[in-house]
């Protein structure tokens, strides 16, 4: 018997062959499967850092429901990056972030204040992290340096006595340190620094460096040399947008030279005053708060300053921020500062309007300014800044 088959069949046919024995396109973003021991159930969020803006809402990559003690998350990253998880309302942690197969394993038990510590399989950004890290801590650890540790259980004690005379006797005995602490410091930078030429692409990179890269930490001259290292990966991190946004307003926005943007604060009072309303020949912009040891450290030093200068047209203007108004009521009560004293109080504690709309990266930050708020110097030391005054003063 003979078997007839018209084209259209034949069609058919060939196309089932090909579609049946076509391979599953592999999946090319990422899984993550992550286990609590400890909780159930819970809301888990994965959260970018943005360091950029301090009172910005937080950007969520993704939220799920977690139960039995296990949550699972699947998407794409155009970028690796390291990332925030937030697991209820209580615990935290971070991890790389990449498009792979990812197994997170945490235990509320091993909780630092709410920080959980990681077990990351899968993530191959977490491993050289880990690695690099173990190294930066054998830099510290070295035997040269065990007369350290003895600084922050003393410093501790100290502080939490609430003594004066306590207080200044460790500061005493903590001078003797300094050059073995900055020897430490110098040599945990340089670690670093060298792992990022050595890896000017990596989105490891920026984050073994970390908040090194400051003007706090660096000269200007290192952070010009070090700025233009990264490339590819390593600048669409979250950290190397935060040192993205310190270049531009240290060497562009809002350095010297540059004109300082206005803007309008309560005073003590309640009374409402502006930046260019204030008449002074320089002004010493003073960024603070009432539980910043450096900055409550340095104002007997710039009431001197005050009490030479200030009848001659020199005005320092202190912003309060990240405080609470209570506390920083108290504190200019406290500390007897006779100079002008605004309110820039952001919600739950963060940097205020002011203090972010001028890129604060720490307290005290600090603006010395002519009448036309042309800055003349930014976050000068106290050296700097009695020099600048001695020429612009004549005395």
């Amino acid at each position: 018997m003979k078997i007839k088959f018209n084209i259209i069949t034949i069609l058919v046919a060939i196309v089932f062959a090909f579609t049946s024995c076509k391979k599953e396109v592999p999946f090319e973003g990422y899984t993550i499967t992550g286990t609590v021991k400890g909780l159930d159930p819970a809301t888990v969020k994965l959260i970018e850092f943005n360091f950029t803006d301090r009172g910005a809402e937080p950007k969520i990559i993704d939220s799920t429901q977690m139960t039995n003690g296990a949550f699972t998350f699947k998407g794409i990253v155009e970028h690796p990056d390291r990332v925030f998880i937030k697991i209820g309302d209580e615990f935290n942690s971070e991890f790389f972030l990449e498009n792979s197969a990812i197994t997170l394993e945490f235990d509320t038990a091993d909780s630092d204040r709410g920080r959980l510590k990681a077990k990351v399989t899968g993530s191959s950004l977490q491993k050289v992290y880990d690695l690099q890290q173990a190294k930066i801590d054998s830099v510290m650890n070295q035997e040269k340096f065990a007369p350290l540790q003895a600084i922050r259980p003393k410093m501790e004690a100290a502080y939490k006595s609430e003594d004066e005379t306590k207080i200044e006797a460790f500061k005493e005995w903590r001078a003797q340190f300094d050059d073995l602490a900055s020897q430490q410091r110098n040599e945990q930078r340089s670690f670093m620094i060298q792992y990022v030429k050595d890896h000017p692409e990596s989105p490891v990179g920026p984050w073994v460096l970390g908040f090194q890269f400051s003007e706090s930490r660096m000269s200007e001259e290192e952070m010009k040399a070090i700025y233009p290292i990264f490339k590819g990966d390593a600048k669409h991190t979250a950290m190397f947008k935060f040192y993205e946004k310190t270049y531009n307003d240290i060497f562009k926005n809002l350095g010297v030279g540059s004109t300082a943007p206005d803007f309008t604060l309560n005073d003590v009072n309640g009374k409402e005053v502006s930046l260019k309303g204030i008449e002074a020949k320089y002004k010493l912009v003073d960024f603070w708060a009432s539980w910043c040891v450096p900055c409550r450290a340095s104002f007997p030093h710039l009431k001197e300053l005050y009490k030479k200068y200030g009848k001659e047209g020199f005005e320092i203007v202190g912003i309060g921020t990240a405080d609470a108004e209570d506390k920083w009521r108290k504190a200019i009560e406290e500390d007897q500062t006779p100079w002008m004293h605004l309110n820039d109080t952001g919600e739950d504690h963060q940097w205020g309007i002011v203090a972010r709309q001028y890129g604060v990266p720490f307290l005290p930050t600090t603006f010395l300014m002519d009448d036309n708020e042309n800055i003349i110097l930014r976050n000068p030391k106290k050296e700097e800044l009695d020099a600048k005054l001695k020429e612009l003063f004549g005395h």
